[in-house]
This record gives structure tokens, sequence and C-alpha cells, in this order.
């Protein structure tokens, strides 16, 4: 085995204090030279002292707050637009609607990864955002074009829907990958869970809009998709502003390299194929993503069955994830930062895979009975985790990863599980659809949750060893 690599006196750390378990160490000796450092000293675990952690603290959030906040309204208006137009398209075309939308998505998602894998980390960052931002902003007008025309409102629907779900997942990356250039490890250590506060802010709140609209829309006569206006309005004004408000900040200016797509995607993939961890954290994330996006798929078409009607389907799914982010924000100032500190990234990666067993058994007892608040209590079960620890474990693995290459293994570690999840999700919707037998579903996705526990144990056994390779060792960065 190789030796951990001394630190370097060129700057360098070792940033794994945070992932792995915590020593004692000795305290650090008091700066007696007379500056007043805005932030304290980082040790060998990248660590913000507790002497002055106030101060440090608040100008950590200081720098932090607008990235906060578009976090924030990036999931605000993508979950509100996916609510209220998934409701509206599965009432539509019943669950042959997750069939066509399921591996739709997951093309849709792996084709725009590509197209963006090749310039995202080679300009800079801001600038991607920009250009990400009016890119969706425009799609968004077209698709709602689309919807208001009474020949094409189903399709267009659907259009709107992948366009959703496009914004919720590759637009958040990019704004975590300015988090990561603007905080290291042991900042980040800090700050993530303050960040992630705000962001749970802005799911609960884009979440709670659809699910009690309908009981002021429908009595005023006034149609649910006018709540669709609001996304591209926000994303645009977000792409304007964020820029601004990073502007001589210390976020990458991109590696400025001229390279192909297969260049870009061959160094992202050897990073992640060659870091036995990244790699293990891959497999476990395509089996569990495979389960959850099944169970969920489950989930939305027997509640529609159930319920019968699409304003009802939008009040429960709304409400549910108004829940489930309820309960996430409160584990998250509570308990989720002491569980990232007990267990570590690799045991805080296991949690989801365990609760995606409990999720399936949950949900197979509830479609027997064909009991909704058994079955929502099983999709709790599998979101809850999702959207917490699961969620800010990654975000911490991610921070390991070096500034020109972490939007790329970004999109590589949690796009293409997710594109996998849906894909096969649909496969299995359409053969639960095609047998009318809704326990199918979790039934099936049931081994994919095992599977997925078994590779998270053989990554927390590699764990150790893997954060030896070089190639997660970043620069130190003291900032004010």
């Amino acid at each position: 085995m190789r030796e951990v690599p001394p630190p370097a006196e060129n700057g360098e750390d070792d940033p794994w204090g945070f992932v792995t378990d915590r020593v004692k160490r000795d305290p650090v000796t008091p700066d007696i030279s007379g500056n007043d450092s805005a932030a304290t000293e980082l040790t060998k675990g990248a660590r913000l002292n507790d002497a002055g952690s106030e101060s440090a603290m608040q100008a950590l959030r200081r720098r932090a707050r607008p990235l906060a906040i578009a976090a924030a309204l990036v999931y605000l208006f993508g979950l509100m637009t996916e609510v209220v137009i998934a409701s509206r398209f599965v009432s539509e075309l019943g669950p042959i609607a997750l069939v066509i939308i399921y591996p739709l998505g997951a093309i849709g998602l792996i084709s725009v990864a590509l197209v963006q894998i090749k310039w995202i980390d080679r300009i800079p960052r801001a600038r991607a955002f920009k250009f990400v931002t009016l890119g969706y902003g425009a799609a968004f007008v077209i698709g709602l074009i689309f919807v208001a025309i009474p020949s094409t409102t189903v399709w267009g629907t659907g259009a709107v829907w992948l366009i959703a779900d496009q914004l919720n997942f590759l637009l958040p990356l990019i704004v975590w990958a300015l988090i990561g250039d603007l905080f290291n490890a042991g900042e980040g250590r800090k700050i993530y869970p303050w960040i992630t506060t705000w962001q749970y802010g802005g799911q609960l709140i884009g979440l709670a809009i659809p699910a009690l609209a309908p009981l002021l829309f429908i009595p005023l006569g006034i149609p649910l998709p006018w709540l669709l206006v609001v996304c591209p309005i926000g994303i645009v004004a977000l792409g304007f502003l964020l820029p601004r408000a990073l502007k001589d900040r210390s976020i990458s200016r991109g590696h400025g390299r001229d390279e192909s797509l297969g260049e870009s995607f061959r160094s992202a993939w050897q990073f992640v194929g060659g870091v036995k961890a990244f790699r293990a954290m891959f497999v476990t994330s395509i089996f569990v993503f495979i389960a959850g996006m099944s169970l969920e798929a489950s989930f939305v078409s027997s509640a529609d069955r159930i319920l019968g009607d699409a304003a009802k389907l939008q009040i429960v799914y709304g409400g549910t994830l108004v829940v489930v982010f309820a309960i996430a924000t409160t584990l998250h100032l509570f308990y989720t930062t002491k569980l990232l500190e007990k267990f570590n990234i690799p045991g805080s990666l296991m949690v989801l895979p365990i609760f995606t067993i409990s999720a399936s058994i949950v949900l197979i007892a509830g479609l027997a009975f064909d009991f909704l608040p058994v079955l929502i209590i099983g999709i709790i079960a599998w979101w809850v985790p999702r959207w917490s620890i699961d969620e800010v474990a990654r975000r911490a693995s991610l921070a390991l990863v070096p500034d020109e290459k972490r939007a790329r293994v970004s999109f590589l570690v949690d796009l293409v599980p997710f594109a996998s999840g849906l894909l096969v999700a649909g496969g299995i919707t359409w053969i639960v659809a095609t047998l009318d037998l809704p326990i199918a579903a979790p039934v099936i996705a049931l081994p994919f949750a095992i599977v997925a526990l078994i590779a998270a144990q053989i990554m927390r056994k590699n764990w150790q060893e893997s954060l030896l390779d070089p190639s997660l060792r970043r620069r130190k960065r003291l900032s004010g």
C-alpha cells in the first residue's frame, strides 16, 4: 500500500479530515504576530478552528450568500414547474405518460450533458451558468407556446416536463460546481450545511406553491398552467444576476484548452474509473437510482389511478414532497451534519440503499391493499434520505475533485446513474402497465436496491485506501 503523501510546503494540504475517521490533534499555536485574520488558519484536516469560528462563519456566509440564494431559486422554479406539468401529463395519459417521459428524459439528460461536457470546464464558470440559464429560458418559452396551442397541448406538456427535469438536475450541478470553486474542503465542511438549508427552503416553497395553488386558482377560475410562466422569467433573471454578484470572486476561469468531446469525456471518466472510491460510488448510484425511480413511477401512477383527478394528484404529489422536504430540513438542521461526521462520506452514502429496500417493502404492502397513505409513507422513505444525508454526502465527496474537472465529474457521478434509473424505470413501468399489475414495480425494484447496498458496502471497505490517490489532492486556498 502506498504511503500517504506528506503535506507540501507550497500550500497544499490533506483535505481528508472530514471524510475519514477523526483523530485528536494538538491545538494550533495561536497567532502572536498581531495579524487579525478574517478566518482561522486551516490545519491538516483543512478545518476552521473553533477559536474565532463565529467571525469565520460570518465571513463564509457572506461569500456564500449569492450562491445559496441561487441554489434555492433554481429548485423553487424547477420543482414548481415539474409538479404542475407532471400532474397534468400523467392525468392526461395515465401510466403510459411515465413510459414516454422516463426514457426520453434519460436520453435528453445524457444528450445535453454530452453537449455541455465539452465546454463546461473550459470557459469561466459564471459565463457557463449564464449560457445554460438563457438556453433553458428559451426552451421553456417554446414549450409553453406548444402547451397553449390546443392541438399540441399534450406533447407540449411532455416537452416542458422534460425541460423541467433537466433544469432540476443539470443547473444545480453547475451551481454546486461554483460553490466548490469558492470554498476549499475545510471551508466546505462548515458552509455546505448552511447552503443546503437555503436549498431546502427553495425546494419547500417550490413544492408548496403548486400543492396549494389549486385551492386558490380553481375557485377564481384561473387555469393552473399559468404557474408555468414564472419559471422562464425567474431563470433568465437569475442568469444575469448571479454572474454579476460573483464578479471578481475566486471561481474557476476555465482550463482554456480546446478539447474534443471525446477528450473531455475521457478526462472525466479516467478520474471516476481511476479512483476506487468514486468508481464504487458510481456503481452504487446506478442501482439505487434504478430502484428509486421505479418506486417514484409506481407511486405517481398508482396515486393517479386511486385519485382519478389532475388537481387532486397535484395536491397529493406536491403535498407529499412538502412533507419530505420539511422532514429533510429538520434532519439537516439537527442531525445530518452529525451523521456525516459520525459515519463519514462512505457510511452516509449507505443510508439511501438501506432506505430504498425499506421503501420497496412498504410500497409492496401499500399496493397489496391499494391504500394510498401507505404508498405515501413508502415514497417518503425513499425521498427523505435522497434529499438529506445522501445529497450532502455527494456534495462533500465532489469537493475532493480538482477544480478543472469538477463539473464534468459531477455530470458523470450524478447524471449517468439518474439517467440510467429513468431509462430502466421506464421499461419497468411499461411492463407493469402492460400486465396491469401495479405491485410488480416495487417487487422488481427490491433486488436492485439490495445490489446497491452490496456495492455500497464494497465502496465503504475501499474508501480509506482510495483517499491515498494523488489525483484527489487539491491546492489549499485561505480566502478572506
